[in-house]
């Protein structure tokens, strides 16, 4: 036997992954049975034919207990036979959609200031195109819940702040978004030493680089009030209750008596990326929407809001 046959030979097949994944499921070979609705004579056949191929023992057996268990080598193997049944899964449902004709929607998950900047230009970029996309836009808050929805298929990809920990992810890089300072037209310039100083007013959720740079410098921030969107945050600087500390991409319409400084330089910036499922069964098309959000996206000055001044007085 050559080695390309031997390889063939080891290779798993779906019915003996399935025998594995219903083992480890019920504990027994006659619950396996029992759950693919086969014999339990078919079961064993199917595990013993896989240790043969692969040259390991992946399930424990004993004559003394009824349960079994797997080894580690089984274990592992059920836990990648768990993965590829999901992404066989989601791969049938597509077929099934593009059997019925729909295969061009492309549902894409985000949050309120890409809606507002980087939306417009993008699905103006896909008009431009030979392909029918169809897009579907979901709007939403928690990142947390954005990883699971992409991991999950739920959506197809995800606007995201980076880095994000997810192994069943792919993510790539789509700008830097720095912090803005939000101020009273007539206030005296501030250098960057006062920032500690402040009372501040920031977004729900978009601290966390204002409190990295505060700790770098051994300061500590006073933040006094925490809203839901950056209109509301531009309003309550404009009635004198504080100064403003938000992410540049998140500005909207202009607020005459509130200025607007650039933390660039000063506070990190925020790194907003793109997501999708490492395994997308669709990945050559969403990879088309995915090249076109970083063509828009790389034209950066055209998608963050102007500012009045680039950076705090020195």
């Amino acid at each position: 036997m050559t080695s390309a046959e031997t390889d063939q030979s080891a290779r798993p097949t779906l019915p003996q992954l399935a025998a594995l994944i219903a083992i480890s499921a019920t504990g027994s070979f006659a619950g396996a049975a029992t759950a693919l609705g086969c014999t339990q004579s078919a079961v064993s056949q199917r595990v013993a034919s896989l240790e043969r191929g692969l040259g390991v023992l992946l399930v424990h057996r004993s004559r003394q207990q009824r349960r079994v268990s797997l080894t580690e080598a089984g274990d592992t193997l059920v836990a990648a036979a768990e993965q590829v049944g999901g992404i066989l899964s989601v791969a049938l449902s597509q077929v099934e959609t593009i059997r019925k004709g729909l295969n061009a929607t492309v549902r894409i998950g985000l949050f309120t200031s890409a809606s507002e900047r980087v939306i417009p230009p993008m699905m103006a970029a896909l008009r431009r195109q030979p392909v029918d996309y169809r897009i579907e836009l979901v709007e939403l808050d928690q990142q947390t819940e954005v990883s699971r929805l992409v991991r999950n298929g739920d959506i197809d990809l995800a606007f995201v702040k980076l880095p994000i920990a997810d192994p069943a992810l792919h993510t790539a890089e789509l700008l830097t978004d720095p912090f803005v300072l939000l101020m009273p037209a007539a206030a005296a310039p501030l250098p960057a030493g006062r920032l500690a100083g402040l009372p501040l007013i920031g977004l729900r959720g978009q601290r966390d680089p204002m409190e990295a740079w505060a700790a770098s410098v051994g300061a500590e921030l006073n933040w006094v009030l925490e809203m839901e969107t950056n209109h509301a945050v531009e309003a309550m600087v404009a009635a004198g209750l504080g100064y403003g500390a938000v992410p540049r991409l998140t500005l909207g319409g202009r607020t005459p008596s509130v200025r607007r400084i650039s933390l660039a330089g000063t506070v990190p910036a925020r790194t907003v990326g793109i997501a999708w499922r490492r395994y997308h069964p669709r990945l050559a098309f969403i990879r088309g929407v995915i090249d076109i959000i970083q063509r828009v996206c790389a034209r950066s000055a055209e998608i963050l809001p102007p500012v009045d001044s680039e950076g705090l007085a020195r």
